[in-house]
C-alpha cells in the first residue's frame, strides 16, 4: 500500500515547492518596496540572508524530488521508497520556512487574506500530518541506511 502512494506524494512536494517559489516571490516584492528606518527592508542584511537560503532551500528540495520522480519511473515505487521519505520529511520544513519567512517580511499583512501567505502556511503544515508525520519518514529513512539495502547513488 505505501508502494501505490508515492505518485500523491510526489504531487504534494511539488505543490509545496510551487508554493515556497510564489512565496518567495512575494517575500522579495514586499522586501522592496517595505521600508523602515528610512530605507527598504530589503537593504537589511538579514532580509538578503533570508532570500539567499530561500532560494537555496527551494532548489535544494526540487531536485530531491525530482530523484524521486526519476527513481519511481526508472526503478518503480517501492525501490523508490527512502527517497519518496527523504522529500516528506524535507519538502514540507523547506516550505513552512520560506512561508514563514515571507509572512515575517510582510508583518501583519502577512497573516491577512490580503496576501496568500496564511493559507500556503496552513496547507505546508498539514501536509506534515497528512502523509504521515515527518518522525514516521526519518523512521523510514534510517531503517534503509541501517540495513545498507541503498549503495551511494
Amino acid at each position: 500500500a505505501q508502494g501505490r502512494l508515492g505518485p500523491g506524494r510526489v504531487h504534494h512536494c511539488m505543490r509545496l515547492i510551487g508554493m515556497a517559489e510564489r512565496a518567495l516571490e512575494l517575500m522579495c516584492s514586499r522586501a522592496k518596496a517595505r521600508v523602515a528606518f528610512g530605507k527598504p527592508i530589503a537593504d537589511q542584511g538579514v532580509i538578503r540572508q533570508w532570500i539567499a537560503e530561500a532560494r537555496l532551500a527551494i532548489d535544494q528540495a526540487r531536485l530531491l524530488v525530482l530523484k524521486a520522480a526519476w527513481l519511481m519511473d526508472t526503478v518503480g515505487n517501492k525501490a523508490a521508497r527512502r527517497e519518496i521519505a527523504m522529500i516528506k520529511a524535507v519538502v514540507p520544513q523547506m516550505a513552512l520556512k520560506v512561508i514563514d519567512h515571507a509572512i515575517q517580511v510582510h508583518g501583519g499583512g502577512g497573516v491577512s487574506p490580503d496576501f496568500p501567505l496564511a493559507q500556503f502556511w496552513i496547507y505546508a503544515r498539514t501536509l506534515r500530518l497528512a502523509d504521515g508525520p515527518d518522525e514516521v519518514h526519518l523512521e523510514s529513512i534510517a531503517k534503509l541506511e541501517l540495513k545498507n539495502e541503498y549503495p551511494s547513488r
